[in-house]
């Protein structure tokens, strides 16, 4: 059984018996999973109409629970069993007298494949990841054949070229190998376009797994898409797998263009120095939590999709995230201009003042709520005592930029959508400086501005 999620996925399940059903018509029937064009997994069911013949779902209203989505097939002769969530997309009949027909196309959300045979402790995990388009030298090799291009099956037939891939000692290009925390990690591109493996030496726990996932991804400029992962037992044999589907934001996301947010190498732009790697994934991880990166990460990748008017509030809601992480962390704040029981004194005076004064009571009432906010800095001061206390001063240039955040946000209008655009540039880059600044012992970063890459100091 292949696991080409880079190809076609065509699988015909004909080796196998359904004996959880889901939403399916029965049991019976001629069923074949795949891709289509756009990468989303589907089941196509194919059968005879029978009197009963009728999709579950079409009985059911209101809330779905997942676990009535499974459907579970069997192999006839093996151990190995084959669950997925499949909800029902489209239906088709061929109502001929004496043979009619039906063809079902469900879509799928997930896929396991299990192997209990062959359970004897996972060795390694394998992760299928897309969207690697950083185009840079990789600090080392793995050689590929043409006839490679299908290579992870369930019944073993590659098990001398996963043998080699995990067990070769030195790769000269094409991979990156990185630590984190004893956990000896390896990226693999492969010659398909932006396709690529991520290699663990024993099995990694999920939310590690992510997290690793997350800071690659802003280290090479781009975010990449999983798609699933296999188990290798200690013969080298994949023992279960899972396949998701890739929803639409992922989807959207696989258009996106790479930009490197720092240098991996000072000698030449298109090399990964392998100490530059690992320092900042090192760096980014044992700050993860801290700073949230999580959730930084992924407002991240929405700003680079959107337009540049929407990105421009997104990057300000990060580096205004950013601040207050820091002022939480470092225990500082940018909030308050006096002390509190300076300002009540000053706050009386002004309110007595304020019942001298032939004002209408409702005109009043509006200026004394506003008294309150004079005791608190502008965005434009946090800024300014953020950026000192980082030791990084802003240009002239993305000062601008910071202020077209502020009319982006409050819906001024945009005059110059070119000079927007490149507005939103450099606020990406002010990101991409305070997430190096903040965590990283990086002294770049890559400006994009000019339509050329230069490498600036921080």
């Amino acid at each position: 059984m292949s696991l080409g999620i880079w190809e076609n996925l065509n699988f015909n399940l004909n080796e196998f018996n359904c004996i959880l059903k889901g939403f399916l018509r029965g049991n019976e029937g001629d069923f074949i999973l795949y891709r289509d064009e756009e990468g989303r997994l589907k089941l196509k069911v194919e059968g005879i109409m029978s009197n009963s013949s009728d999709l579950d779902l079409n009985k059911k209203s209101g809330y779905i629970d997942k676990d009535e989505c499974l459907i579970i097939f069997e192999h006839k002769f093996l151990k190995q069993k084959i669950l997925m969530y499949a909800l029902p997309l489209q239906q088709t009949h061929s109502l001929m007298e004496g043979n009619s027909k039906f063809t079902d196309i469900f879509i799928v959300d997930e896929i396991a494949f299990e192997d209990s045979h062959e359970q004897i402790g996972a060795e390694y995990l394998i992760e299928f990841v897309d969207n690697l388009k950083v185009n840079s030298i990789f600090p080392h090799s793995l050689e590929w054949e043409e006839e490679h291009k299908r290579i992870y099956k369930l019944d073993g037939g590659d098990r001398e070229l996963i043998n080699n891939l995990v067990n070769q000692k030195h790769y000269s290009r094409n991979a990156i190998k990185f630590i984190i925390e004893e956990d000896e990690v390896s990226i693999v591109k492969s010659n398909d376009k932006y396709k690529a493996v991520i290699i663990y030496k024993k099995d990694v726990e999920l939310v590690k797994r992510e997290k690793i996932r997350k800071i690659i991804s802003f280290i090479l400029g781009c975010p990449l898409i999983f798609y699933g992962y296999t188990f290798l037992n200690k013969y080298l044999t994949p023992t279960s797998s899972y396949i998701k589907n890739i929803n639409d934001n992922e989807r959207n996301q696989l258009g996106i263009n790479f930009q490197l947010p720092t240098p991996l190498s000072l000698h030449a732009l298109n090399i990964i120095e392998s100490n530059f790697f690992q320092n900042l994934i090192q760096e980014f991880y044992v700050k993860y939590e801290e700073y949230d990166l999580g959730n930084i990460f992924f407002t991240y990748w929405i700003a680079v999709n959107s337009n540049s008017i929407t990105a421009a509030v997104h990057y300000g809601a990060l580096i205004e995230k950013l601040q207050t992480n820091y002022m939480k962390i470092n225990n500082v704040s940018y909030s308050k201009i006096l002390d509190n029981s300076v300002f009540k004194k000053i706050r009386k005076q002004l309110e007595a003042q304020f019942d001298d004064l032939e004002l209408a009571d409702e005109h009043k009432k509006i200026f004394l709520n506003k008294i309150g906010n004079m005791n608190t800095y502008s965005q434009k001061d946090k800024m300014n005592f953020f950026c000192k206390d980082i030791s990084l001063e802003l240009s002239e240039i993305e000062n601008i930029a910071w202020q077209q955040r502020n009319d982006a946000a409050h819906g001024n209008e945009v005059t110059n959508v070119n000079e927007a655009w490149k507005n939103t540039i450099i606020l990406r880059e002010l990101v991409n400086k305070f997430l190096l600044k903040l965590l990283t012992s990086s002294k770049h970063y890559l400006s994009y501005v000019h339509g050329n890459t230069e490498i600036k100091k921080l």
